[in-house]
């Protein structure tokens, strides 16, 4: 017996692991390397290939059979991207033309807790016009001058420091000099593990499962009138 044949024989558990595993693996990848993540529409087309190799040609099994690899895609992705982001350190720096901006945020995530952003940049001109900017969703801002803000200077670098509470929520923050120079970071992230599950959760199945779905039922759909009509082997 061939492994083909093998594969074959037990298609119903042997398709939907390596769907699932090449479809964490791309997930993966598009976690640390974001210009990737195009890859993630492969996904449909490698659930059809499987399907198709391993001898699953009816509509039906291959319609459940690829709702199923998705959910658990979905659940196991979510996980994987909420646990990567909750745990970051909130450090980003930035270099335009000489000048450096550098922001860290602690913690960064965490429920009530009390966020410092601490911003550090060698800029030379005057920094009375910049300004920090803390936001979530359209739900909350909150634009500290540059005056209200704590800050030293030595040896060329300036270092800002700025204490606040934040309501429940998840926070993008940036930090600009000079009107066009600014710095852009997620966080802080005001929520609990779950909650933050539960969003990535939601974000995932908007952003890509819905499509990744659609796109997979277009696919099998077209093969099963084309089989029908005897144009192709579905």
């Amino acid at each position: 017996m061939t492994i083909r044949e093998f594969l074959t024989r037990h298609n119903r558990l042997f398709i939907p692991l390596i769907a699932i595993l090449y479809a964490l693996m791309v997930f993966s990848v598009s976690i640390y390397y974001a210009y990737l993540f195009l890859l993630i529409f492969t996904i449909p087309v490698v659930m059809f290939l499987l399907m198709h190799f391993l001898g699953m040609y009816k509509f039906k099994p291959r319609l459940f059979g690829g709702i199923v690899i998705l959910l658990v895609v979905l659940i196991i992705a979510g996980g994987m991207y909420s646990t990567y982001f909750y745990d970051l350190n909130g450090k980003e720096s930035k270099d335009i033309n000489g000048t450096s901006l550098n922001i860290d945020i602690s913690p960064f995530s965490g429920v009530d807790k009390n966020y410092n952003f601490t911003v550090t940049t060698n800029y030379t001109g005057s920094l009375n016009g910049s300004y920090l900017y803390i936001y979530s969703g359209g739900t909350y801002s909150q634009n500290i001058t540059y005056s209200k803000l704590n800050h030293t200077e030595k040896n060329g670098i300036t270092t800002i420091y700025y204490d606040t509470k934040l309501p429940s929520g998840l926070y993008d923050t940036n930090y600009t000099i000079a009107g066009n120079i600014t710095i852009t970071t997620a966080g802080p992230v005001n929520v609990g593990r779950l909650t933050f599950y539960e969003f990535y959760v939601f974000a995932l199945a908007d952003e890509y499962i819905a499509s990744i779905g659609v796109l997979y039922v277009i696919g099998i759909a077209l093969a099963y009138f084309m089989s029908k009509r005897g144009i192709v082997k579905s």
